[in-house]
């Protein structure tokens, strides 16, 4: 197949369309803008997109392996997180479970025993798996899980409303950096943005000293998205 579409537009390969990156660019400032109070909030609670950000501007992109999980943190981080090399990042939609992500970052991090390994996660998501901190622990696998813990199931108050408004059905409460501490982790609180960068960096220490961290941000509930579904309807058919 190589020697094929060599022998369609030589060896130099397909000269690059200036006129086409230059739109993808203008593009992507566009829409970067349009995000920015989010990605750079101060609010207290914290906003998630903020906590996006700060990994963005925290992490080395080319000895990272960051992973999501699914439900909201999932929609938050896939469109934002600057994915600069192969297997730097995985993304995996709505193929599996809450709680996935820790699993999964542990096994990265087995394949990848160099690089800094972080999971992005919801609380509830950690309500499932969050057991398995001790696996990470016992078996000397120093990763790193992020935990926005907004307080609730987000999103939910949409899909039951009459049940939230009586009974709080989807809130919870929980020290998640309280249970990582007691199953041998390190555990460390955030409650403003200008302290999650720090954190990071503390995690990254611990990590490279063999220690598993979970970084929980009390964050605000957000079911902003950057999805534009206007843009698919509107596409051509044909």
């Amino acid at each position: 197949m190589i020697d094929e579409v060599k022998s369609a537009i030589g060896d130099g390969g397909r000269e690059t369309n200036a006129a086409l990156v230059d739109s993808i660019s203008k593009t992507r400032k566009e829409w970067l803008d349009e995000w920015a109070p989010l990605l750079n909030s101060d609010e207290v609670p914290v906003n998630p997109y903020r906590v996006i950000h700060e990994i963005n501007r925290t992490l080395d992109h080319s000895n990272s392996v960051v992973t999501h999980d699914a439900g909201n943190p999932r929609d938050q981080i896939m469109p934002f997180y600057k994915a600069s090399i192969p297997h730097g990042y995985i993304g995996w939609g709505k193929t599996t479970h809450l709680g996935y992500g820790i699993p999964l970052v542990m096994g990265a991090k087995m394949a990848n025993p160099e690089r800094f390994c972080m999971n992005f996660m919801g609380d509830l998501a950690f309500g499932h798996t969050g057991m398995e901190i001790e696996t990470a622990v016992r078996a000397q696998i120093p990763i790193t899980t992020v935990v926005v813990n907004n307080l609730t199931m987000g999103g939910y108050d949409k899909s039951m409303p009459v049940a939230m408004e009586k009974y709080g059905a989807g809130n919870q409460s929980g020290d998640y950096a309280g249970v990582a501490r007691a199953l041998g982790a390190k555990g460390i609180h955030v409650t403003t943005a200008d302290a999650i960068a720090p954190a990071i960096k503390d995690a990254q220490r611990a990590n490279q000293e063999g220690e598993t961290v979970v970084i929980e941000v009390r964050t605000r509930q957000d079911t902003r998205f950057s999805v534009y579904p206007d843009l698919l309807t509107s596409a051509p058919t044909s």
